[in-house]
This record gives structure tokens, C-alpha cells and sequence, in this order.
């Protein structure tokens, strides 16, 4: 399996997605247009990195008054960052106030920084970051959980979704190979708690063992994190 971070919103700006012009409103106070956009994808800058494009890669409405939009980077005006990979501006608006947590890195490379989605936790609404890499044999993917708490955006989680070393690990050589994928769902929100418990379950191989297990994982409301199992913290 190889990762292909596909765009799954391409072709976003084709038409108006609403009817209000909120989000131009919002985006012209914080970013200006970038040149050298294609048609029908505008792209942006910001003041203090002027250099550096991003796009509009998620608008989800709440409710009259609330929606998330997320900005994602997409390298330099020239897309040539290099091996750096890119960053997302996340920000849930209420109104005319804002809640921000921007210049968080992607695991992609060459600029990019991945994908977005909104994702239902519990009785919240938080973004999903996807990005990921494939180099010099060695293959992963990564979601990274964020969810407004009070007047904050919080990183709660960071899972490995996809690991793979076969393009490193011959069937020939001495090392055991890994070919494993994670899959995350979040249960039912439960009276009392902040967010609903994390479900992980894991299919395929780790270390050379063939490995099919699923973890209930709580979320701690001291750290504001659930507590990934060490195992599946993959590093390369």
C-alpha cells in the first residue's frame, strides 16, 4: 500500500458554497490573495509570511453563527520548500470572534501540508489533519486531532495511521517487517465527560507479528490528550 494524499477537495471553489460571504469577509482580514493562482483555486498569503501559498482546504458551518475554516499550506510561490512539509491555520468563528491555532506542521513533504476533514467527536465538532510521507523505503501516514476547548484549539491526538518499511526491509534480509494500518472512530459520548472514548483498531503486521487489536482509549481532561499506546508510535 502507498499513500496517495489525494486532494479530496479539489475543485472546492467551482461554485459558492453559501449563501453569506463569510468566509471571503474573514479571509481578506487575515490573509491577501496570493498571484499566480489557477482559476477557480485562489490561493493566499500572509502578511507575515508573504512568501508562503496556502489554499481554503475546509469550510464547515456549525450552526447560523459558527463554522470551522481551515487553511492549508501548500509551499512557496514556486512550491519549492523542499523536504519541509507545509502548515495548517485552523480557526473556529463564532460571530465576528475568532478562535486561531495556526503554523501547525504537516508530515508531508515538499511543501504540502496534507489534507483536512471536520470530524464528529462526541457533541464537539474538531478537524483532522492527514499527512504523511514516503521515503528511502520507509512509508507512513498521520492524523492529527484538534478540537476547540473553551477559548482554545487543542492538539489531542496524533496517531500513525499507516506504517510500512517494505521498500527498506527485503523479504531476503534479517528484519522484521512492518505493514500496519490504524483505524480511528470515536464512541458514544458518555454523561460527565468532555470528549467520547477514542477507538483504535489495528490490522496487518508489526515487527514481523501479524497483529488485529482494538483499543478503548479515554480522554484525559489533565493532559487535554488521549494516550496513544507506545506501540503503535512508530519511528523511522
Amino acid at each position: 500500500m502507498k499513500i496517495a494524499l489525494t486532494l479530496a477537495l479539489a475543485g472546492f471553489f467551482s461554485a459558492p458554497l453559501y449563501a453569506d460571504d463569510t468566509p471571503a469577509r474573514f479571509l481578506s482580514e487575515h490573509y491577501q490573495p496570493a498571484p499566480g493562482g489557477e482559476q477557480g483555486a485562489p490561493q493566499w498569503q500572509k502578511a507575515d509570511t508573504p512568501g508562503f501559498v496556502y489554499r481554503l482546504c475546509l469550510d464547515k458551518p456549525l450552526d447560523a453563527q459558527q463554522r470551522i475554516l481551515v487553511m492549508c499550506g501548500e509551499g512557496d510561490n514556486d512550491h519549492s520548500a523542499g523536504a519541509d512539509s507545509g502548515y495548517f491555520d485552523i480557526w473556529y468563528l463564532n460571530g465576528d470572534k475568532a478562535v486561531s491555532l495556526t503554523g501547525e506542521q504537516g508530515a508531508g513533504r515538499y511543501g504540502q501540508s496534507g489534507d483536512v476533514q471536520a470530524v464528529r467527536m462526541g457533541d464537539r465538532w474538531g478537524v483532522v489533519t492527514q499527512s504523511g510521507y514516503s521515503l528511502q523505503g520507509f512509508t507512513q501516514a498521520f492524523e492529527r486531532y484538534y478540537v476547540r476547548l473553551g477559548d482554545s484549539i487543542v492538539s489531542v491526538a496524533t496517531v500513525t495511521t499507516y506504517s510500512d518499511n517494505l521498500g527498506y526491509c527485503e523479504p531476503a534480509q534479517d528484519c522484521k517487517q512492518d505493514e500496519l494500518n490504524v483505524n480511528v472512530k470515536f464512541g458514544v459520548m458518555q454523561p460527565g465527560k468532555l470528549l467520547p472514548d477514542m477507538k483504535l483498531t489495528t490490522k496487518g503486521r508489526l515487527e514481523g507479528e501479524t497483529i488485529n487489536k482494538s483499543w478503548s482509549l479515554p480522554f484525559d481532561e489533565k493532559t487535554q490528550r488521549y494516550a496513544i499506546p507506545e506501540k503503535l508510535n512508530i519511528r523511522y
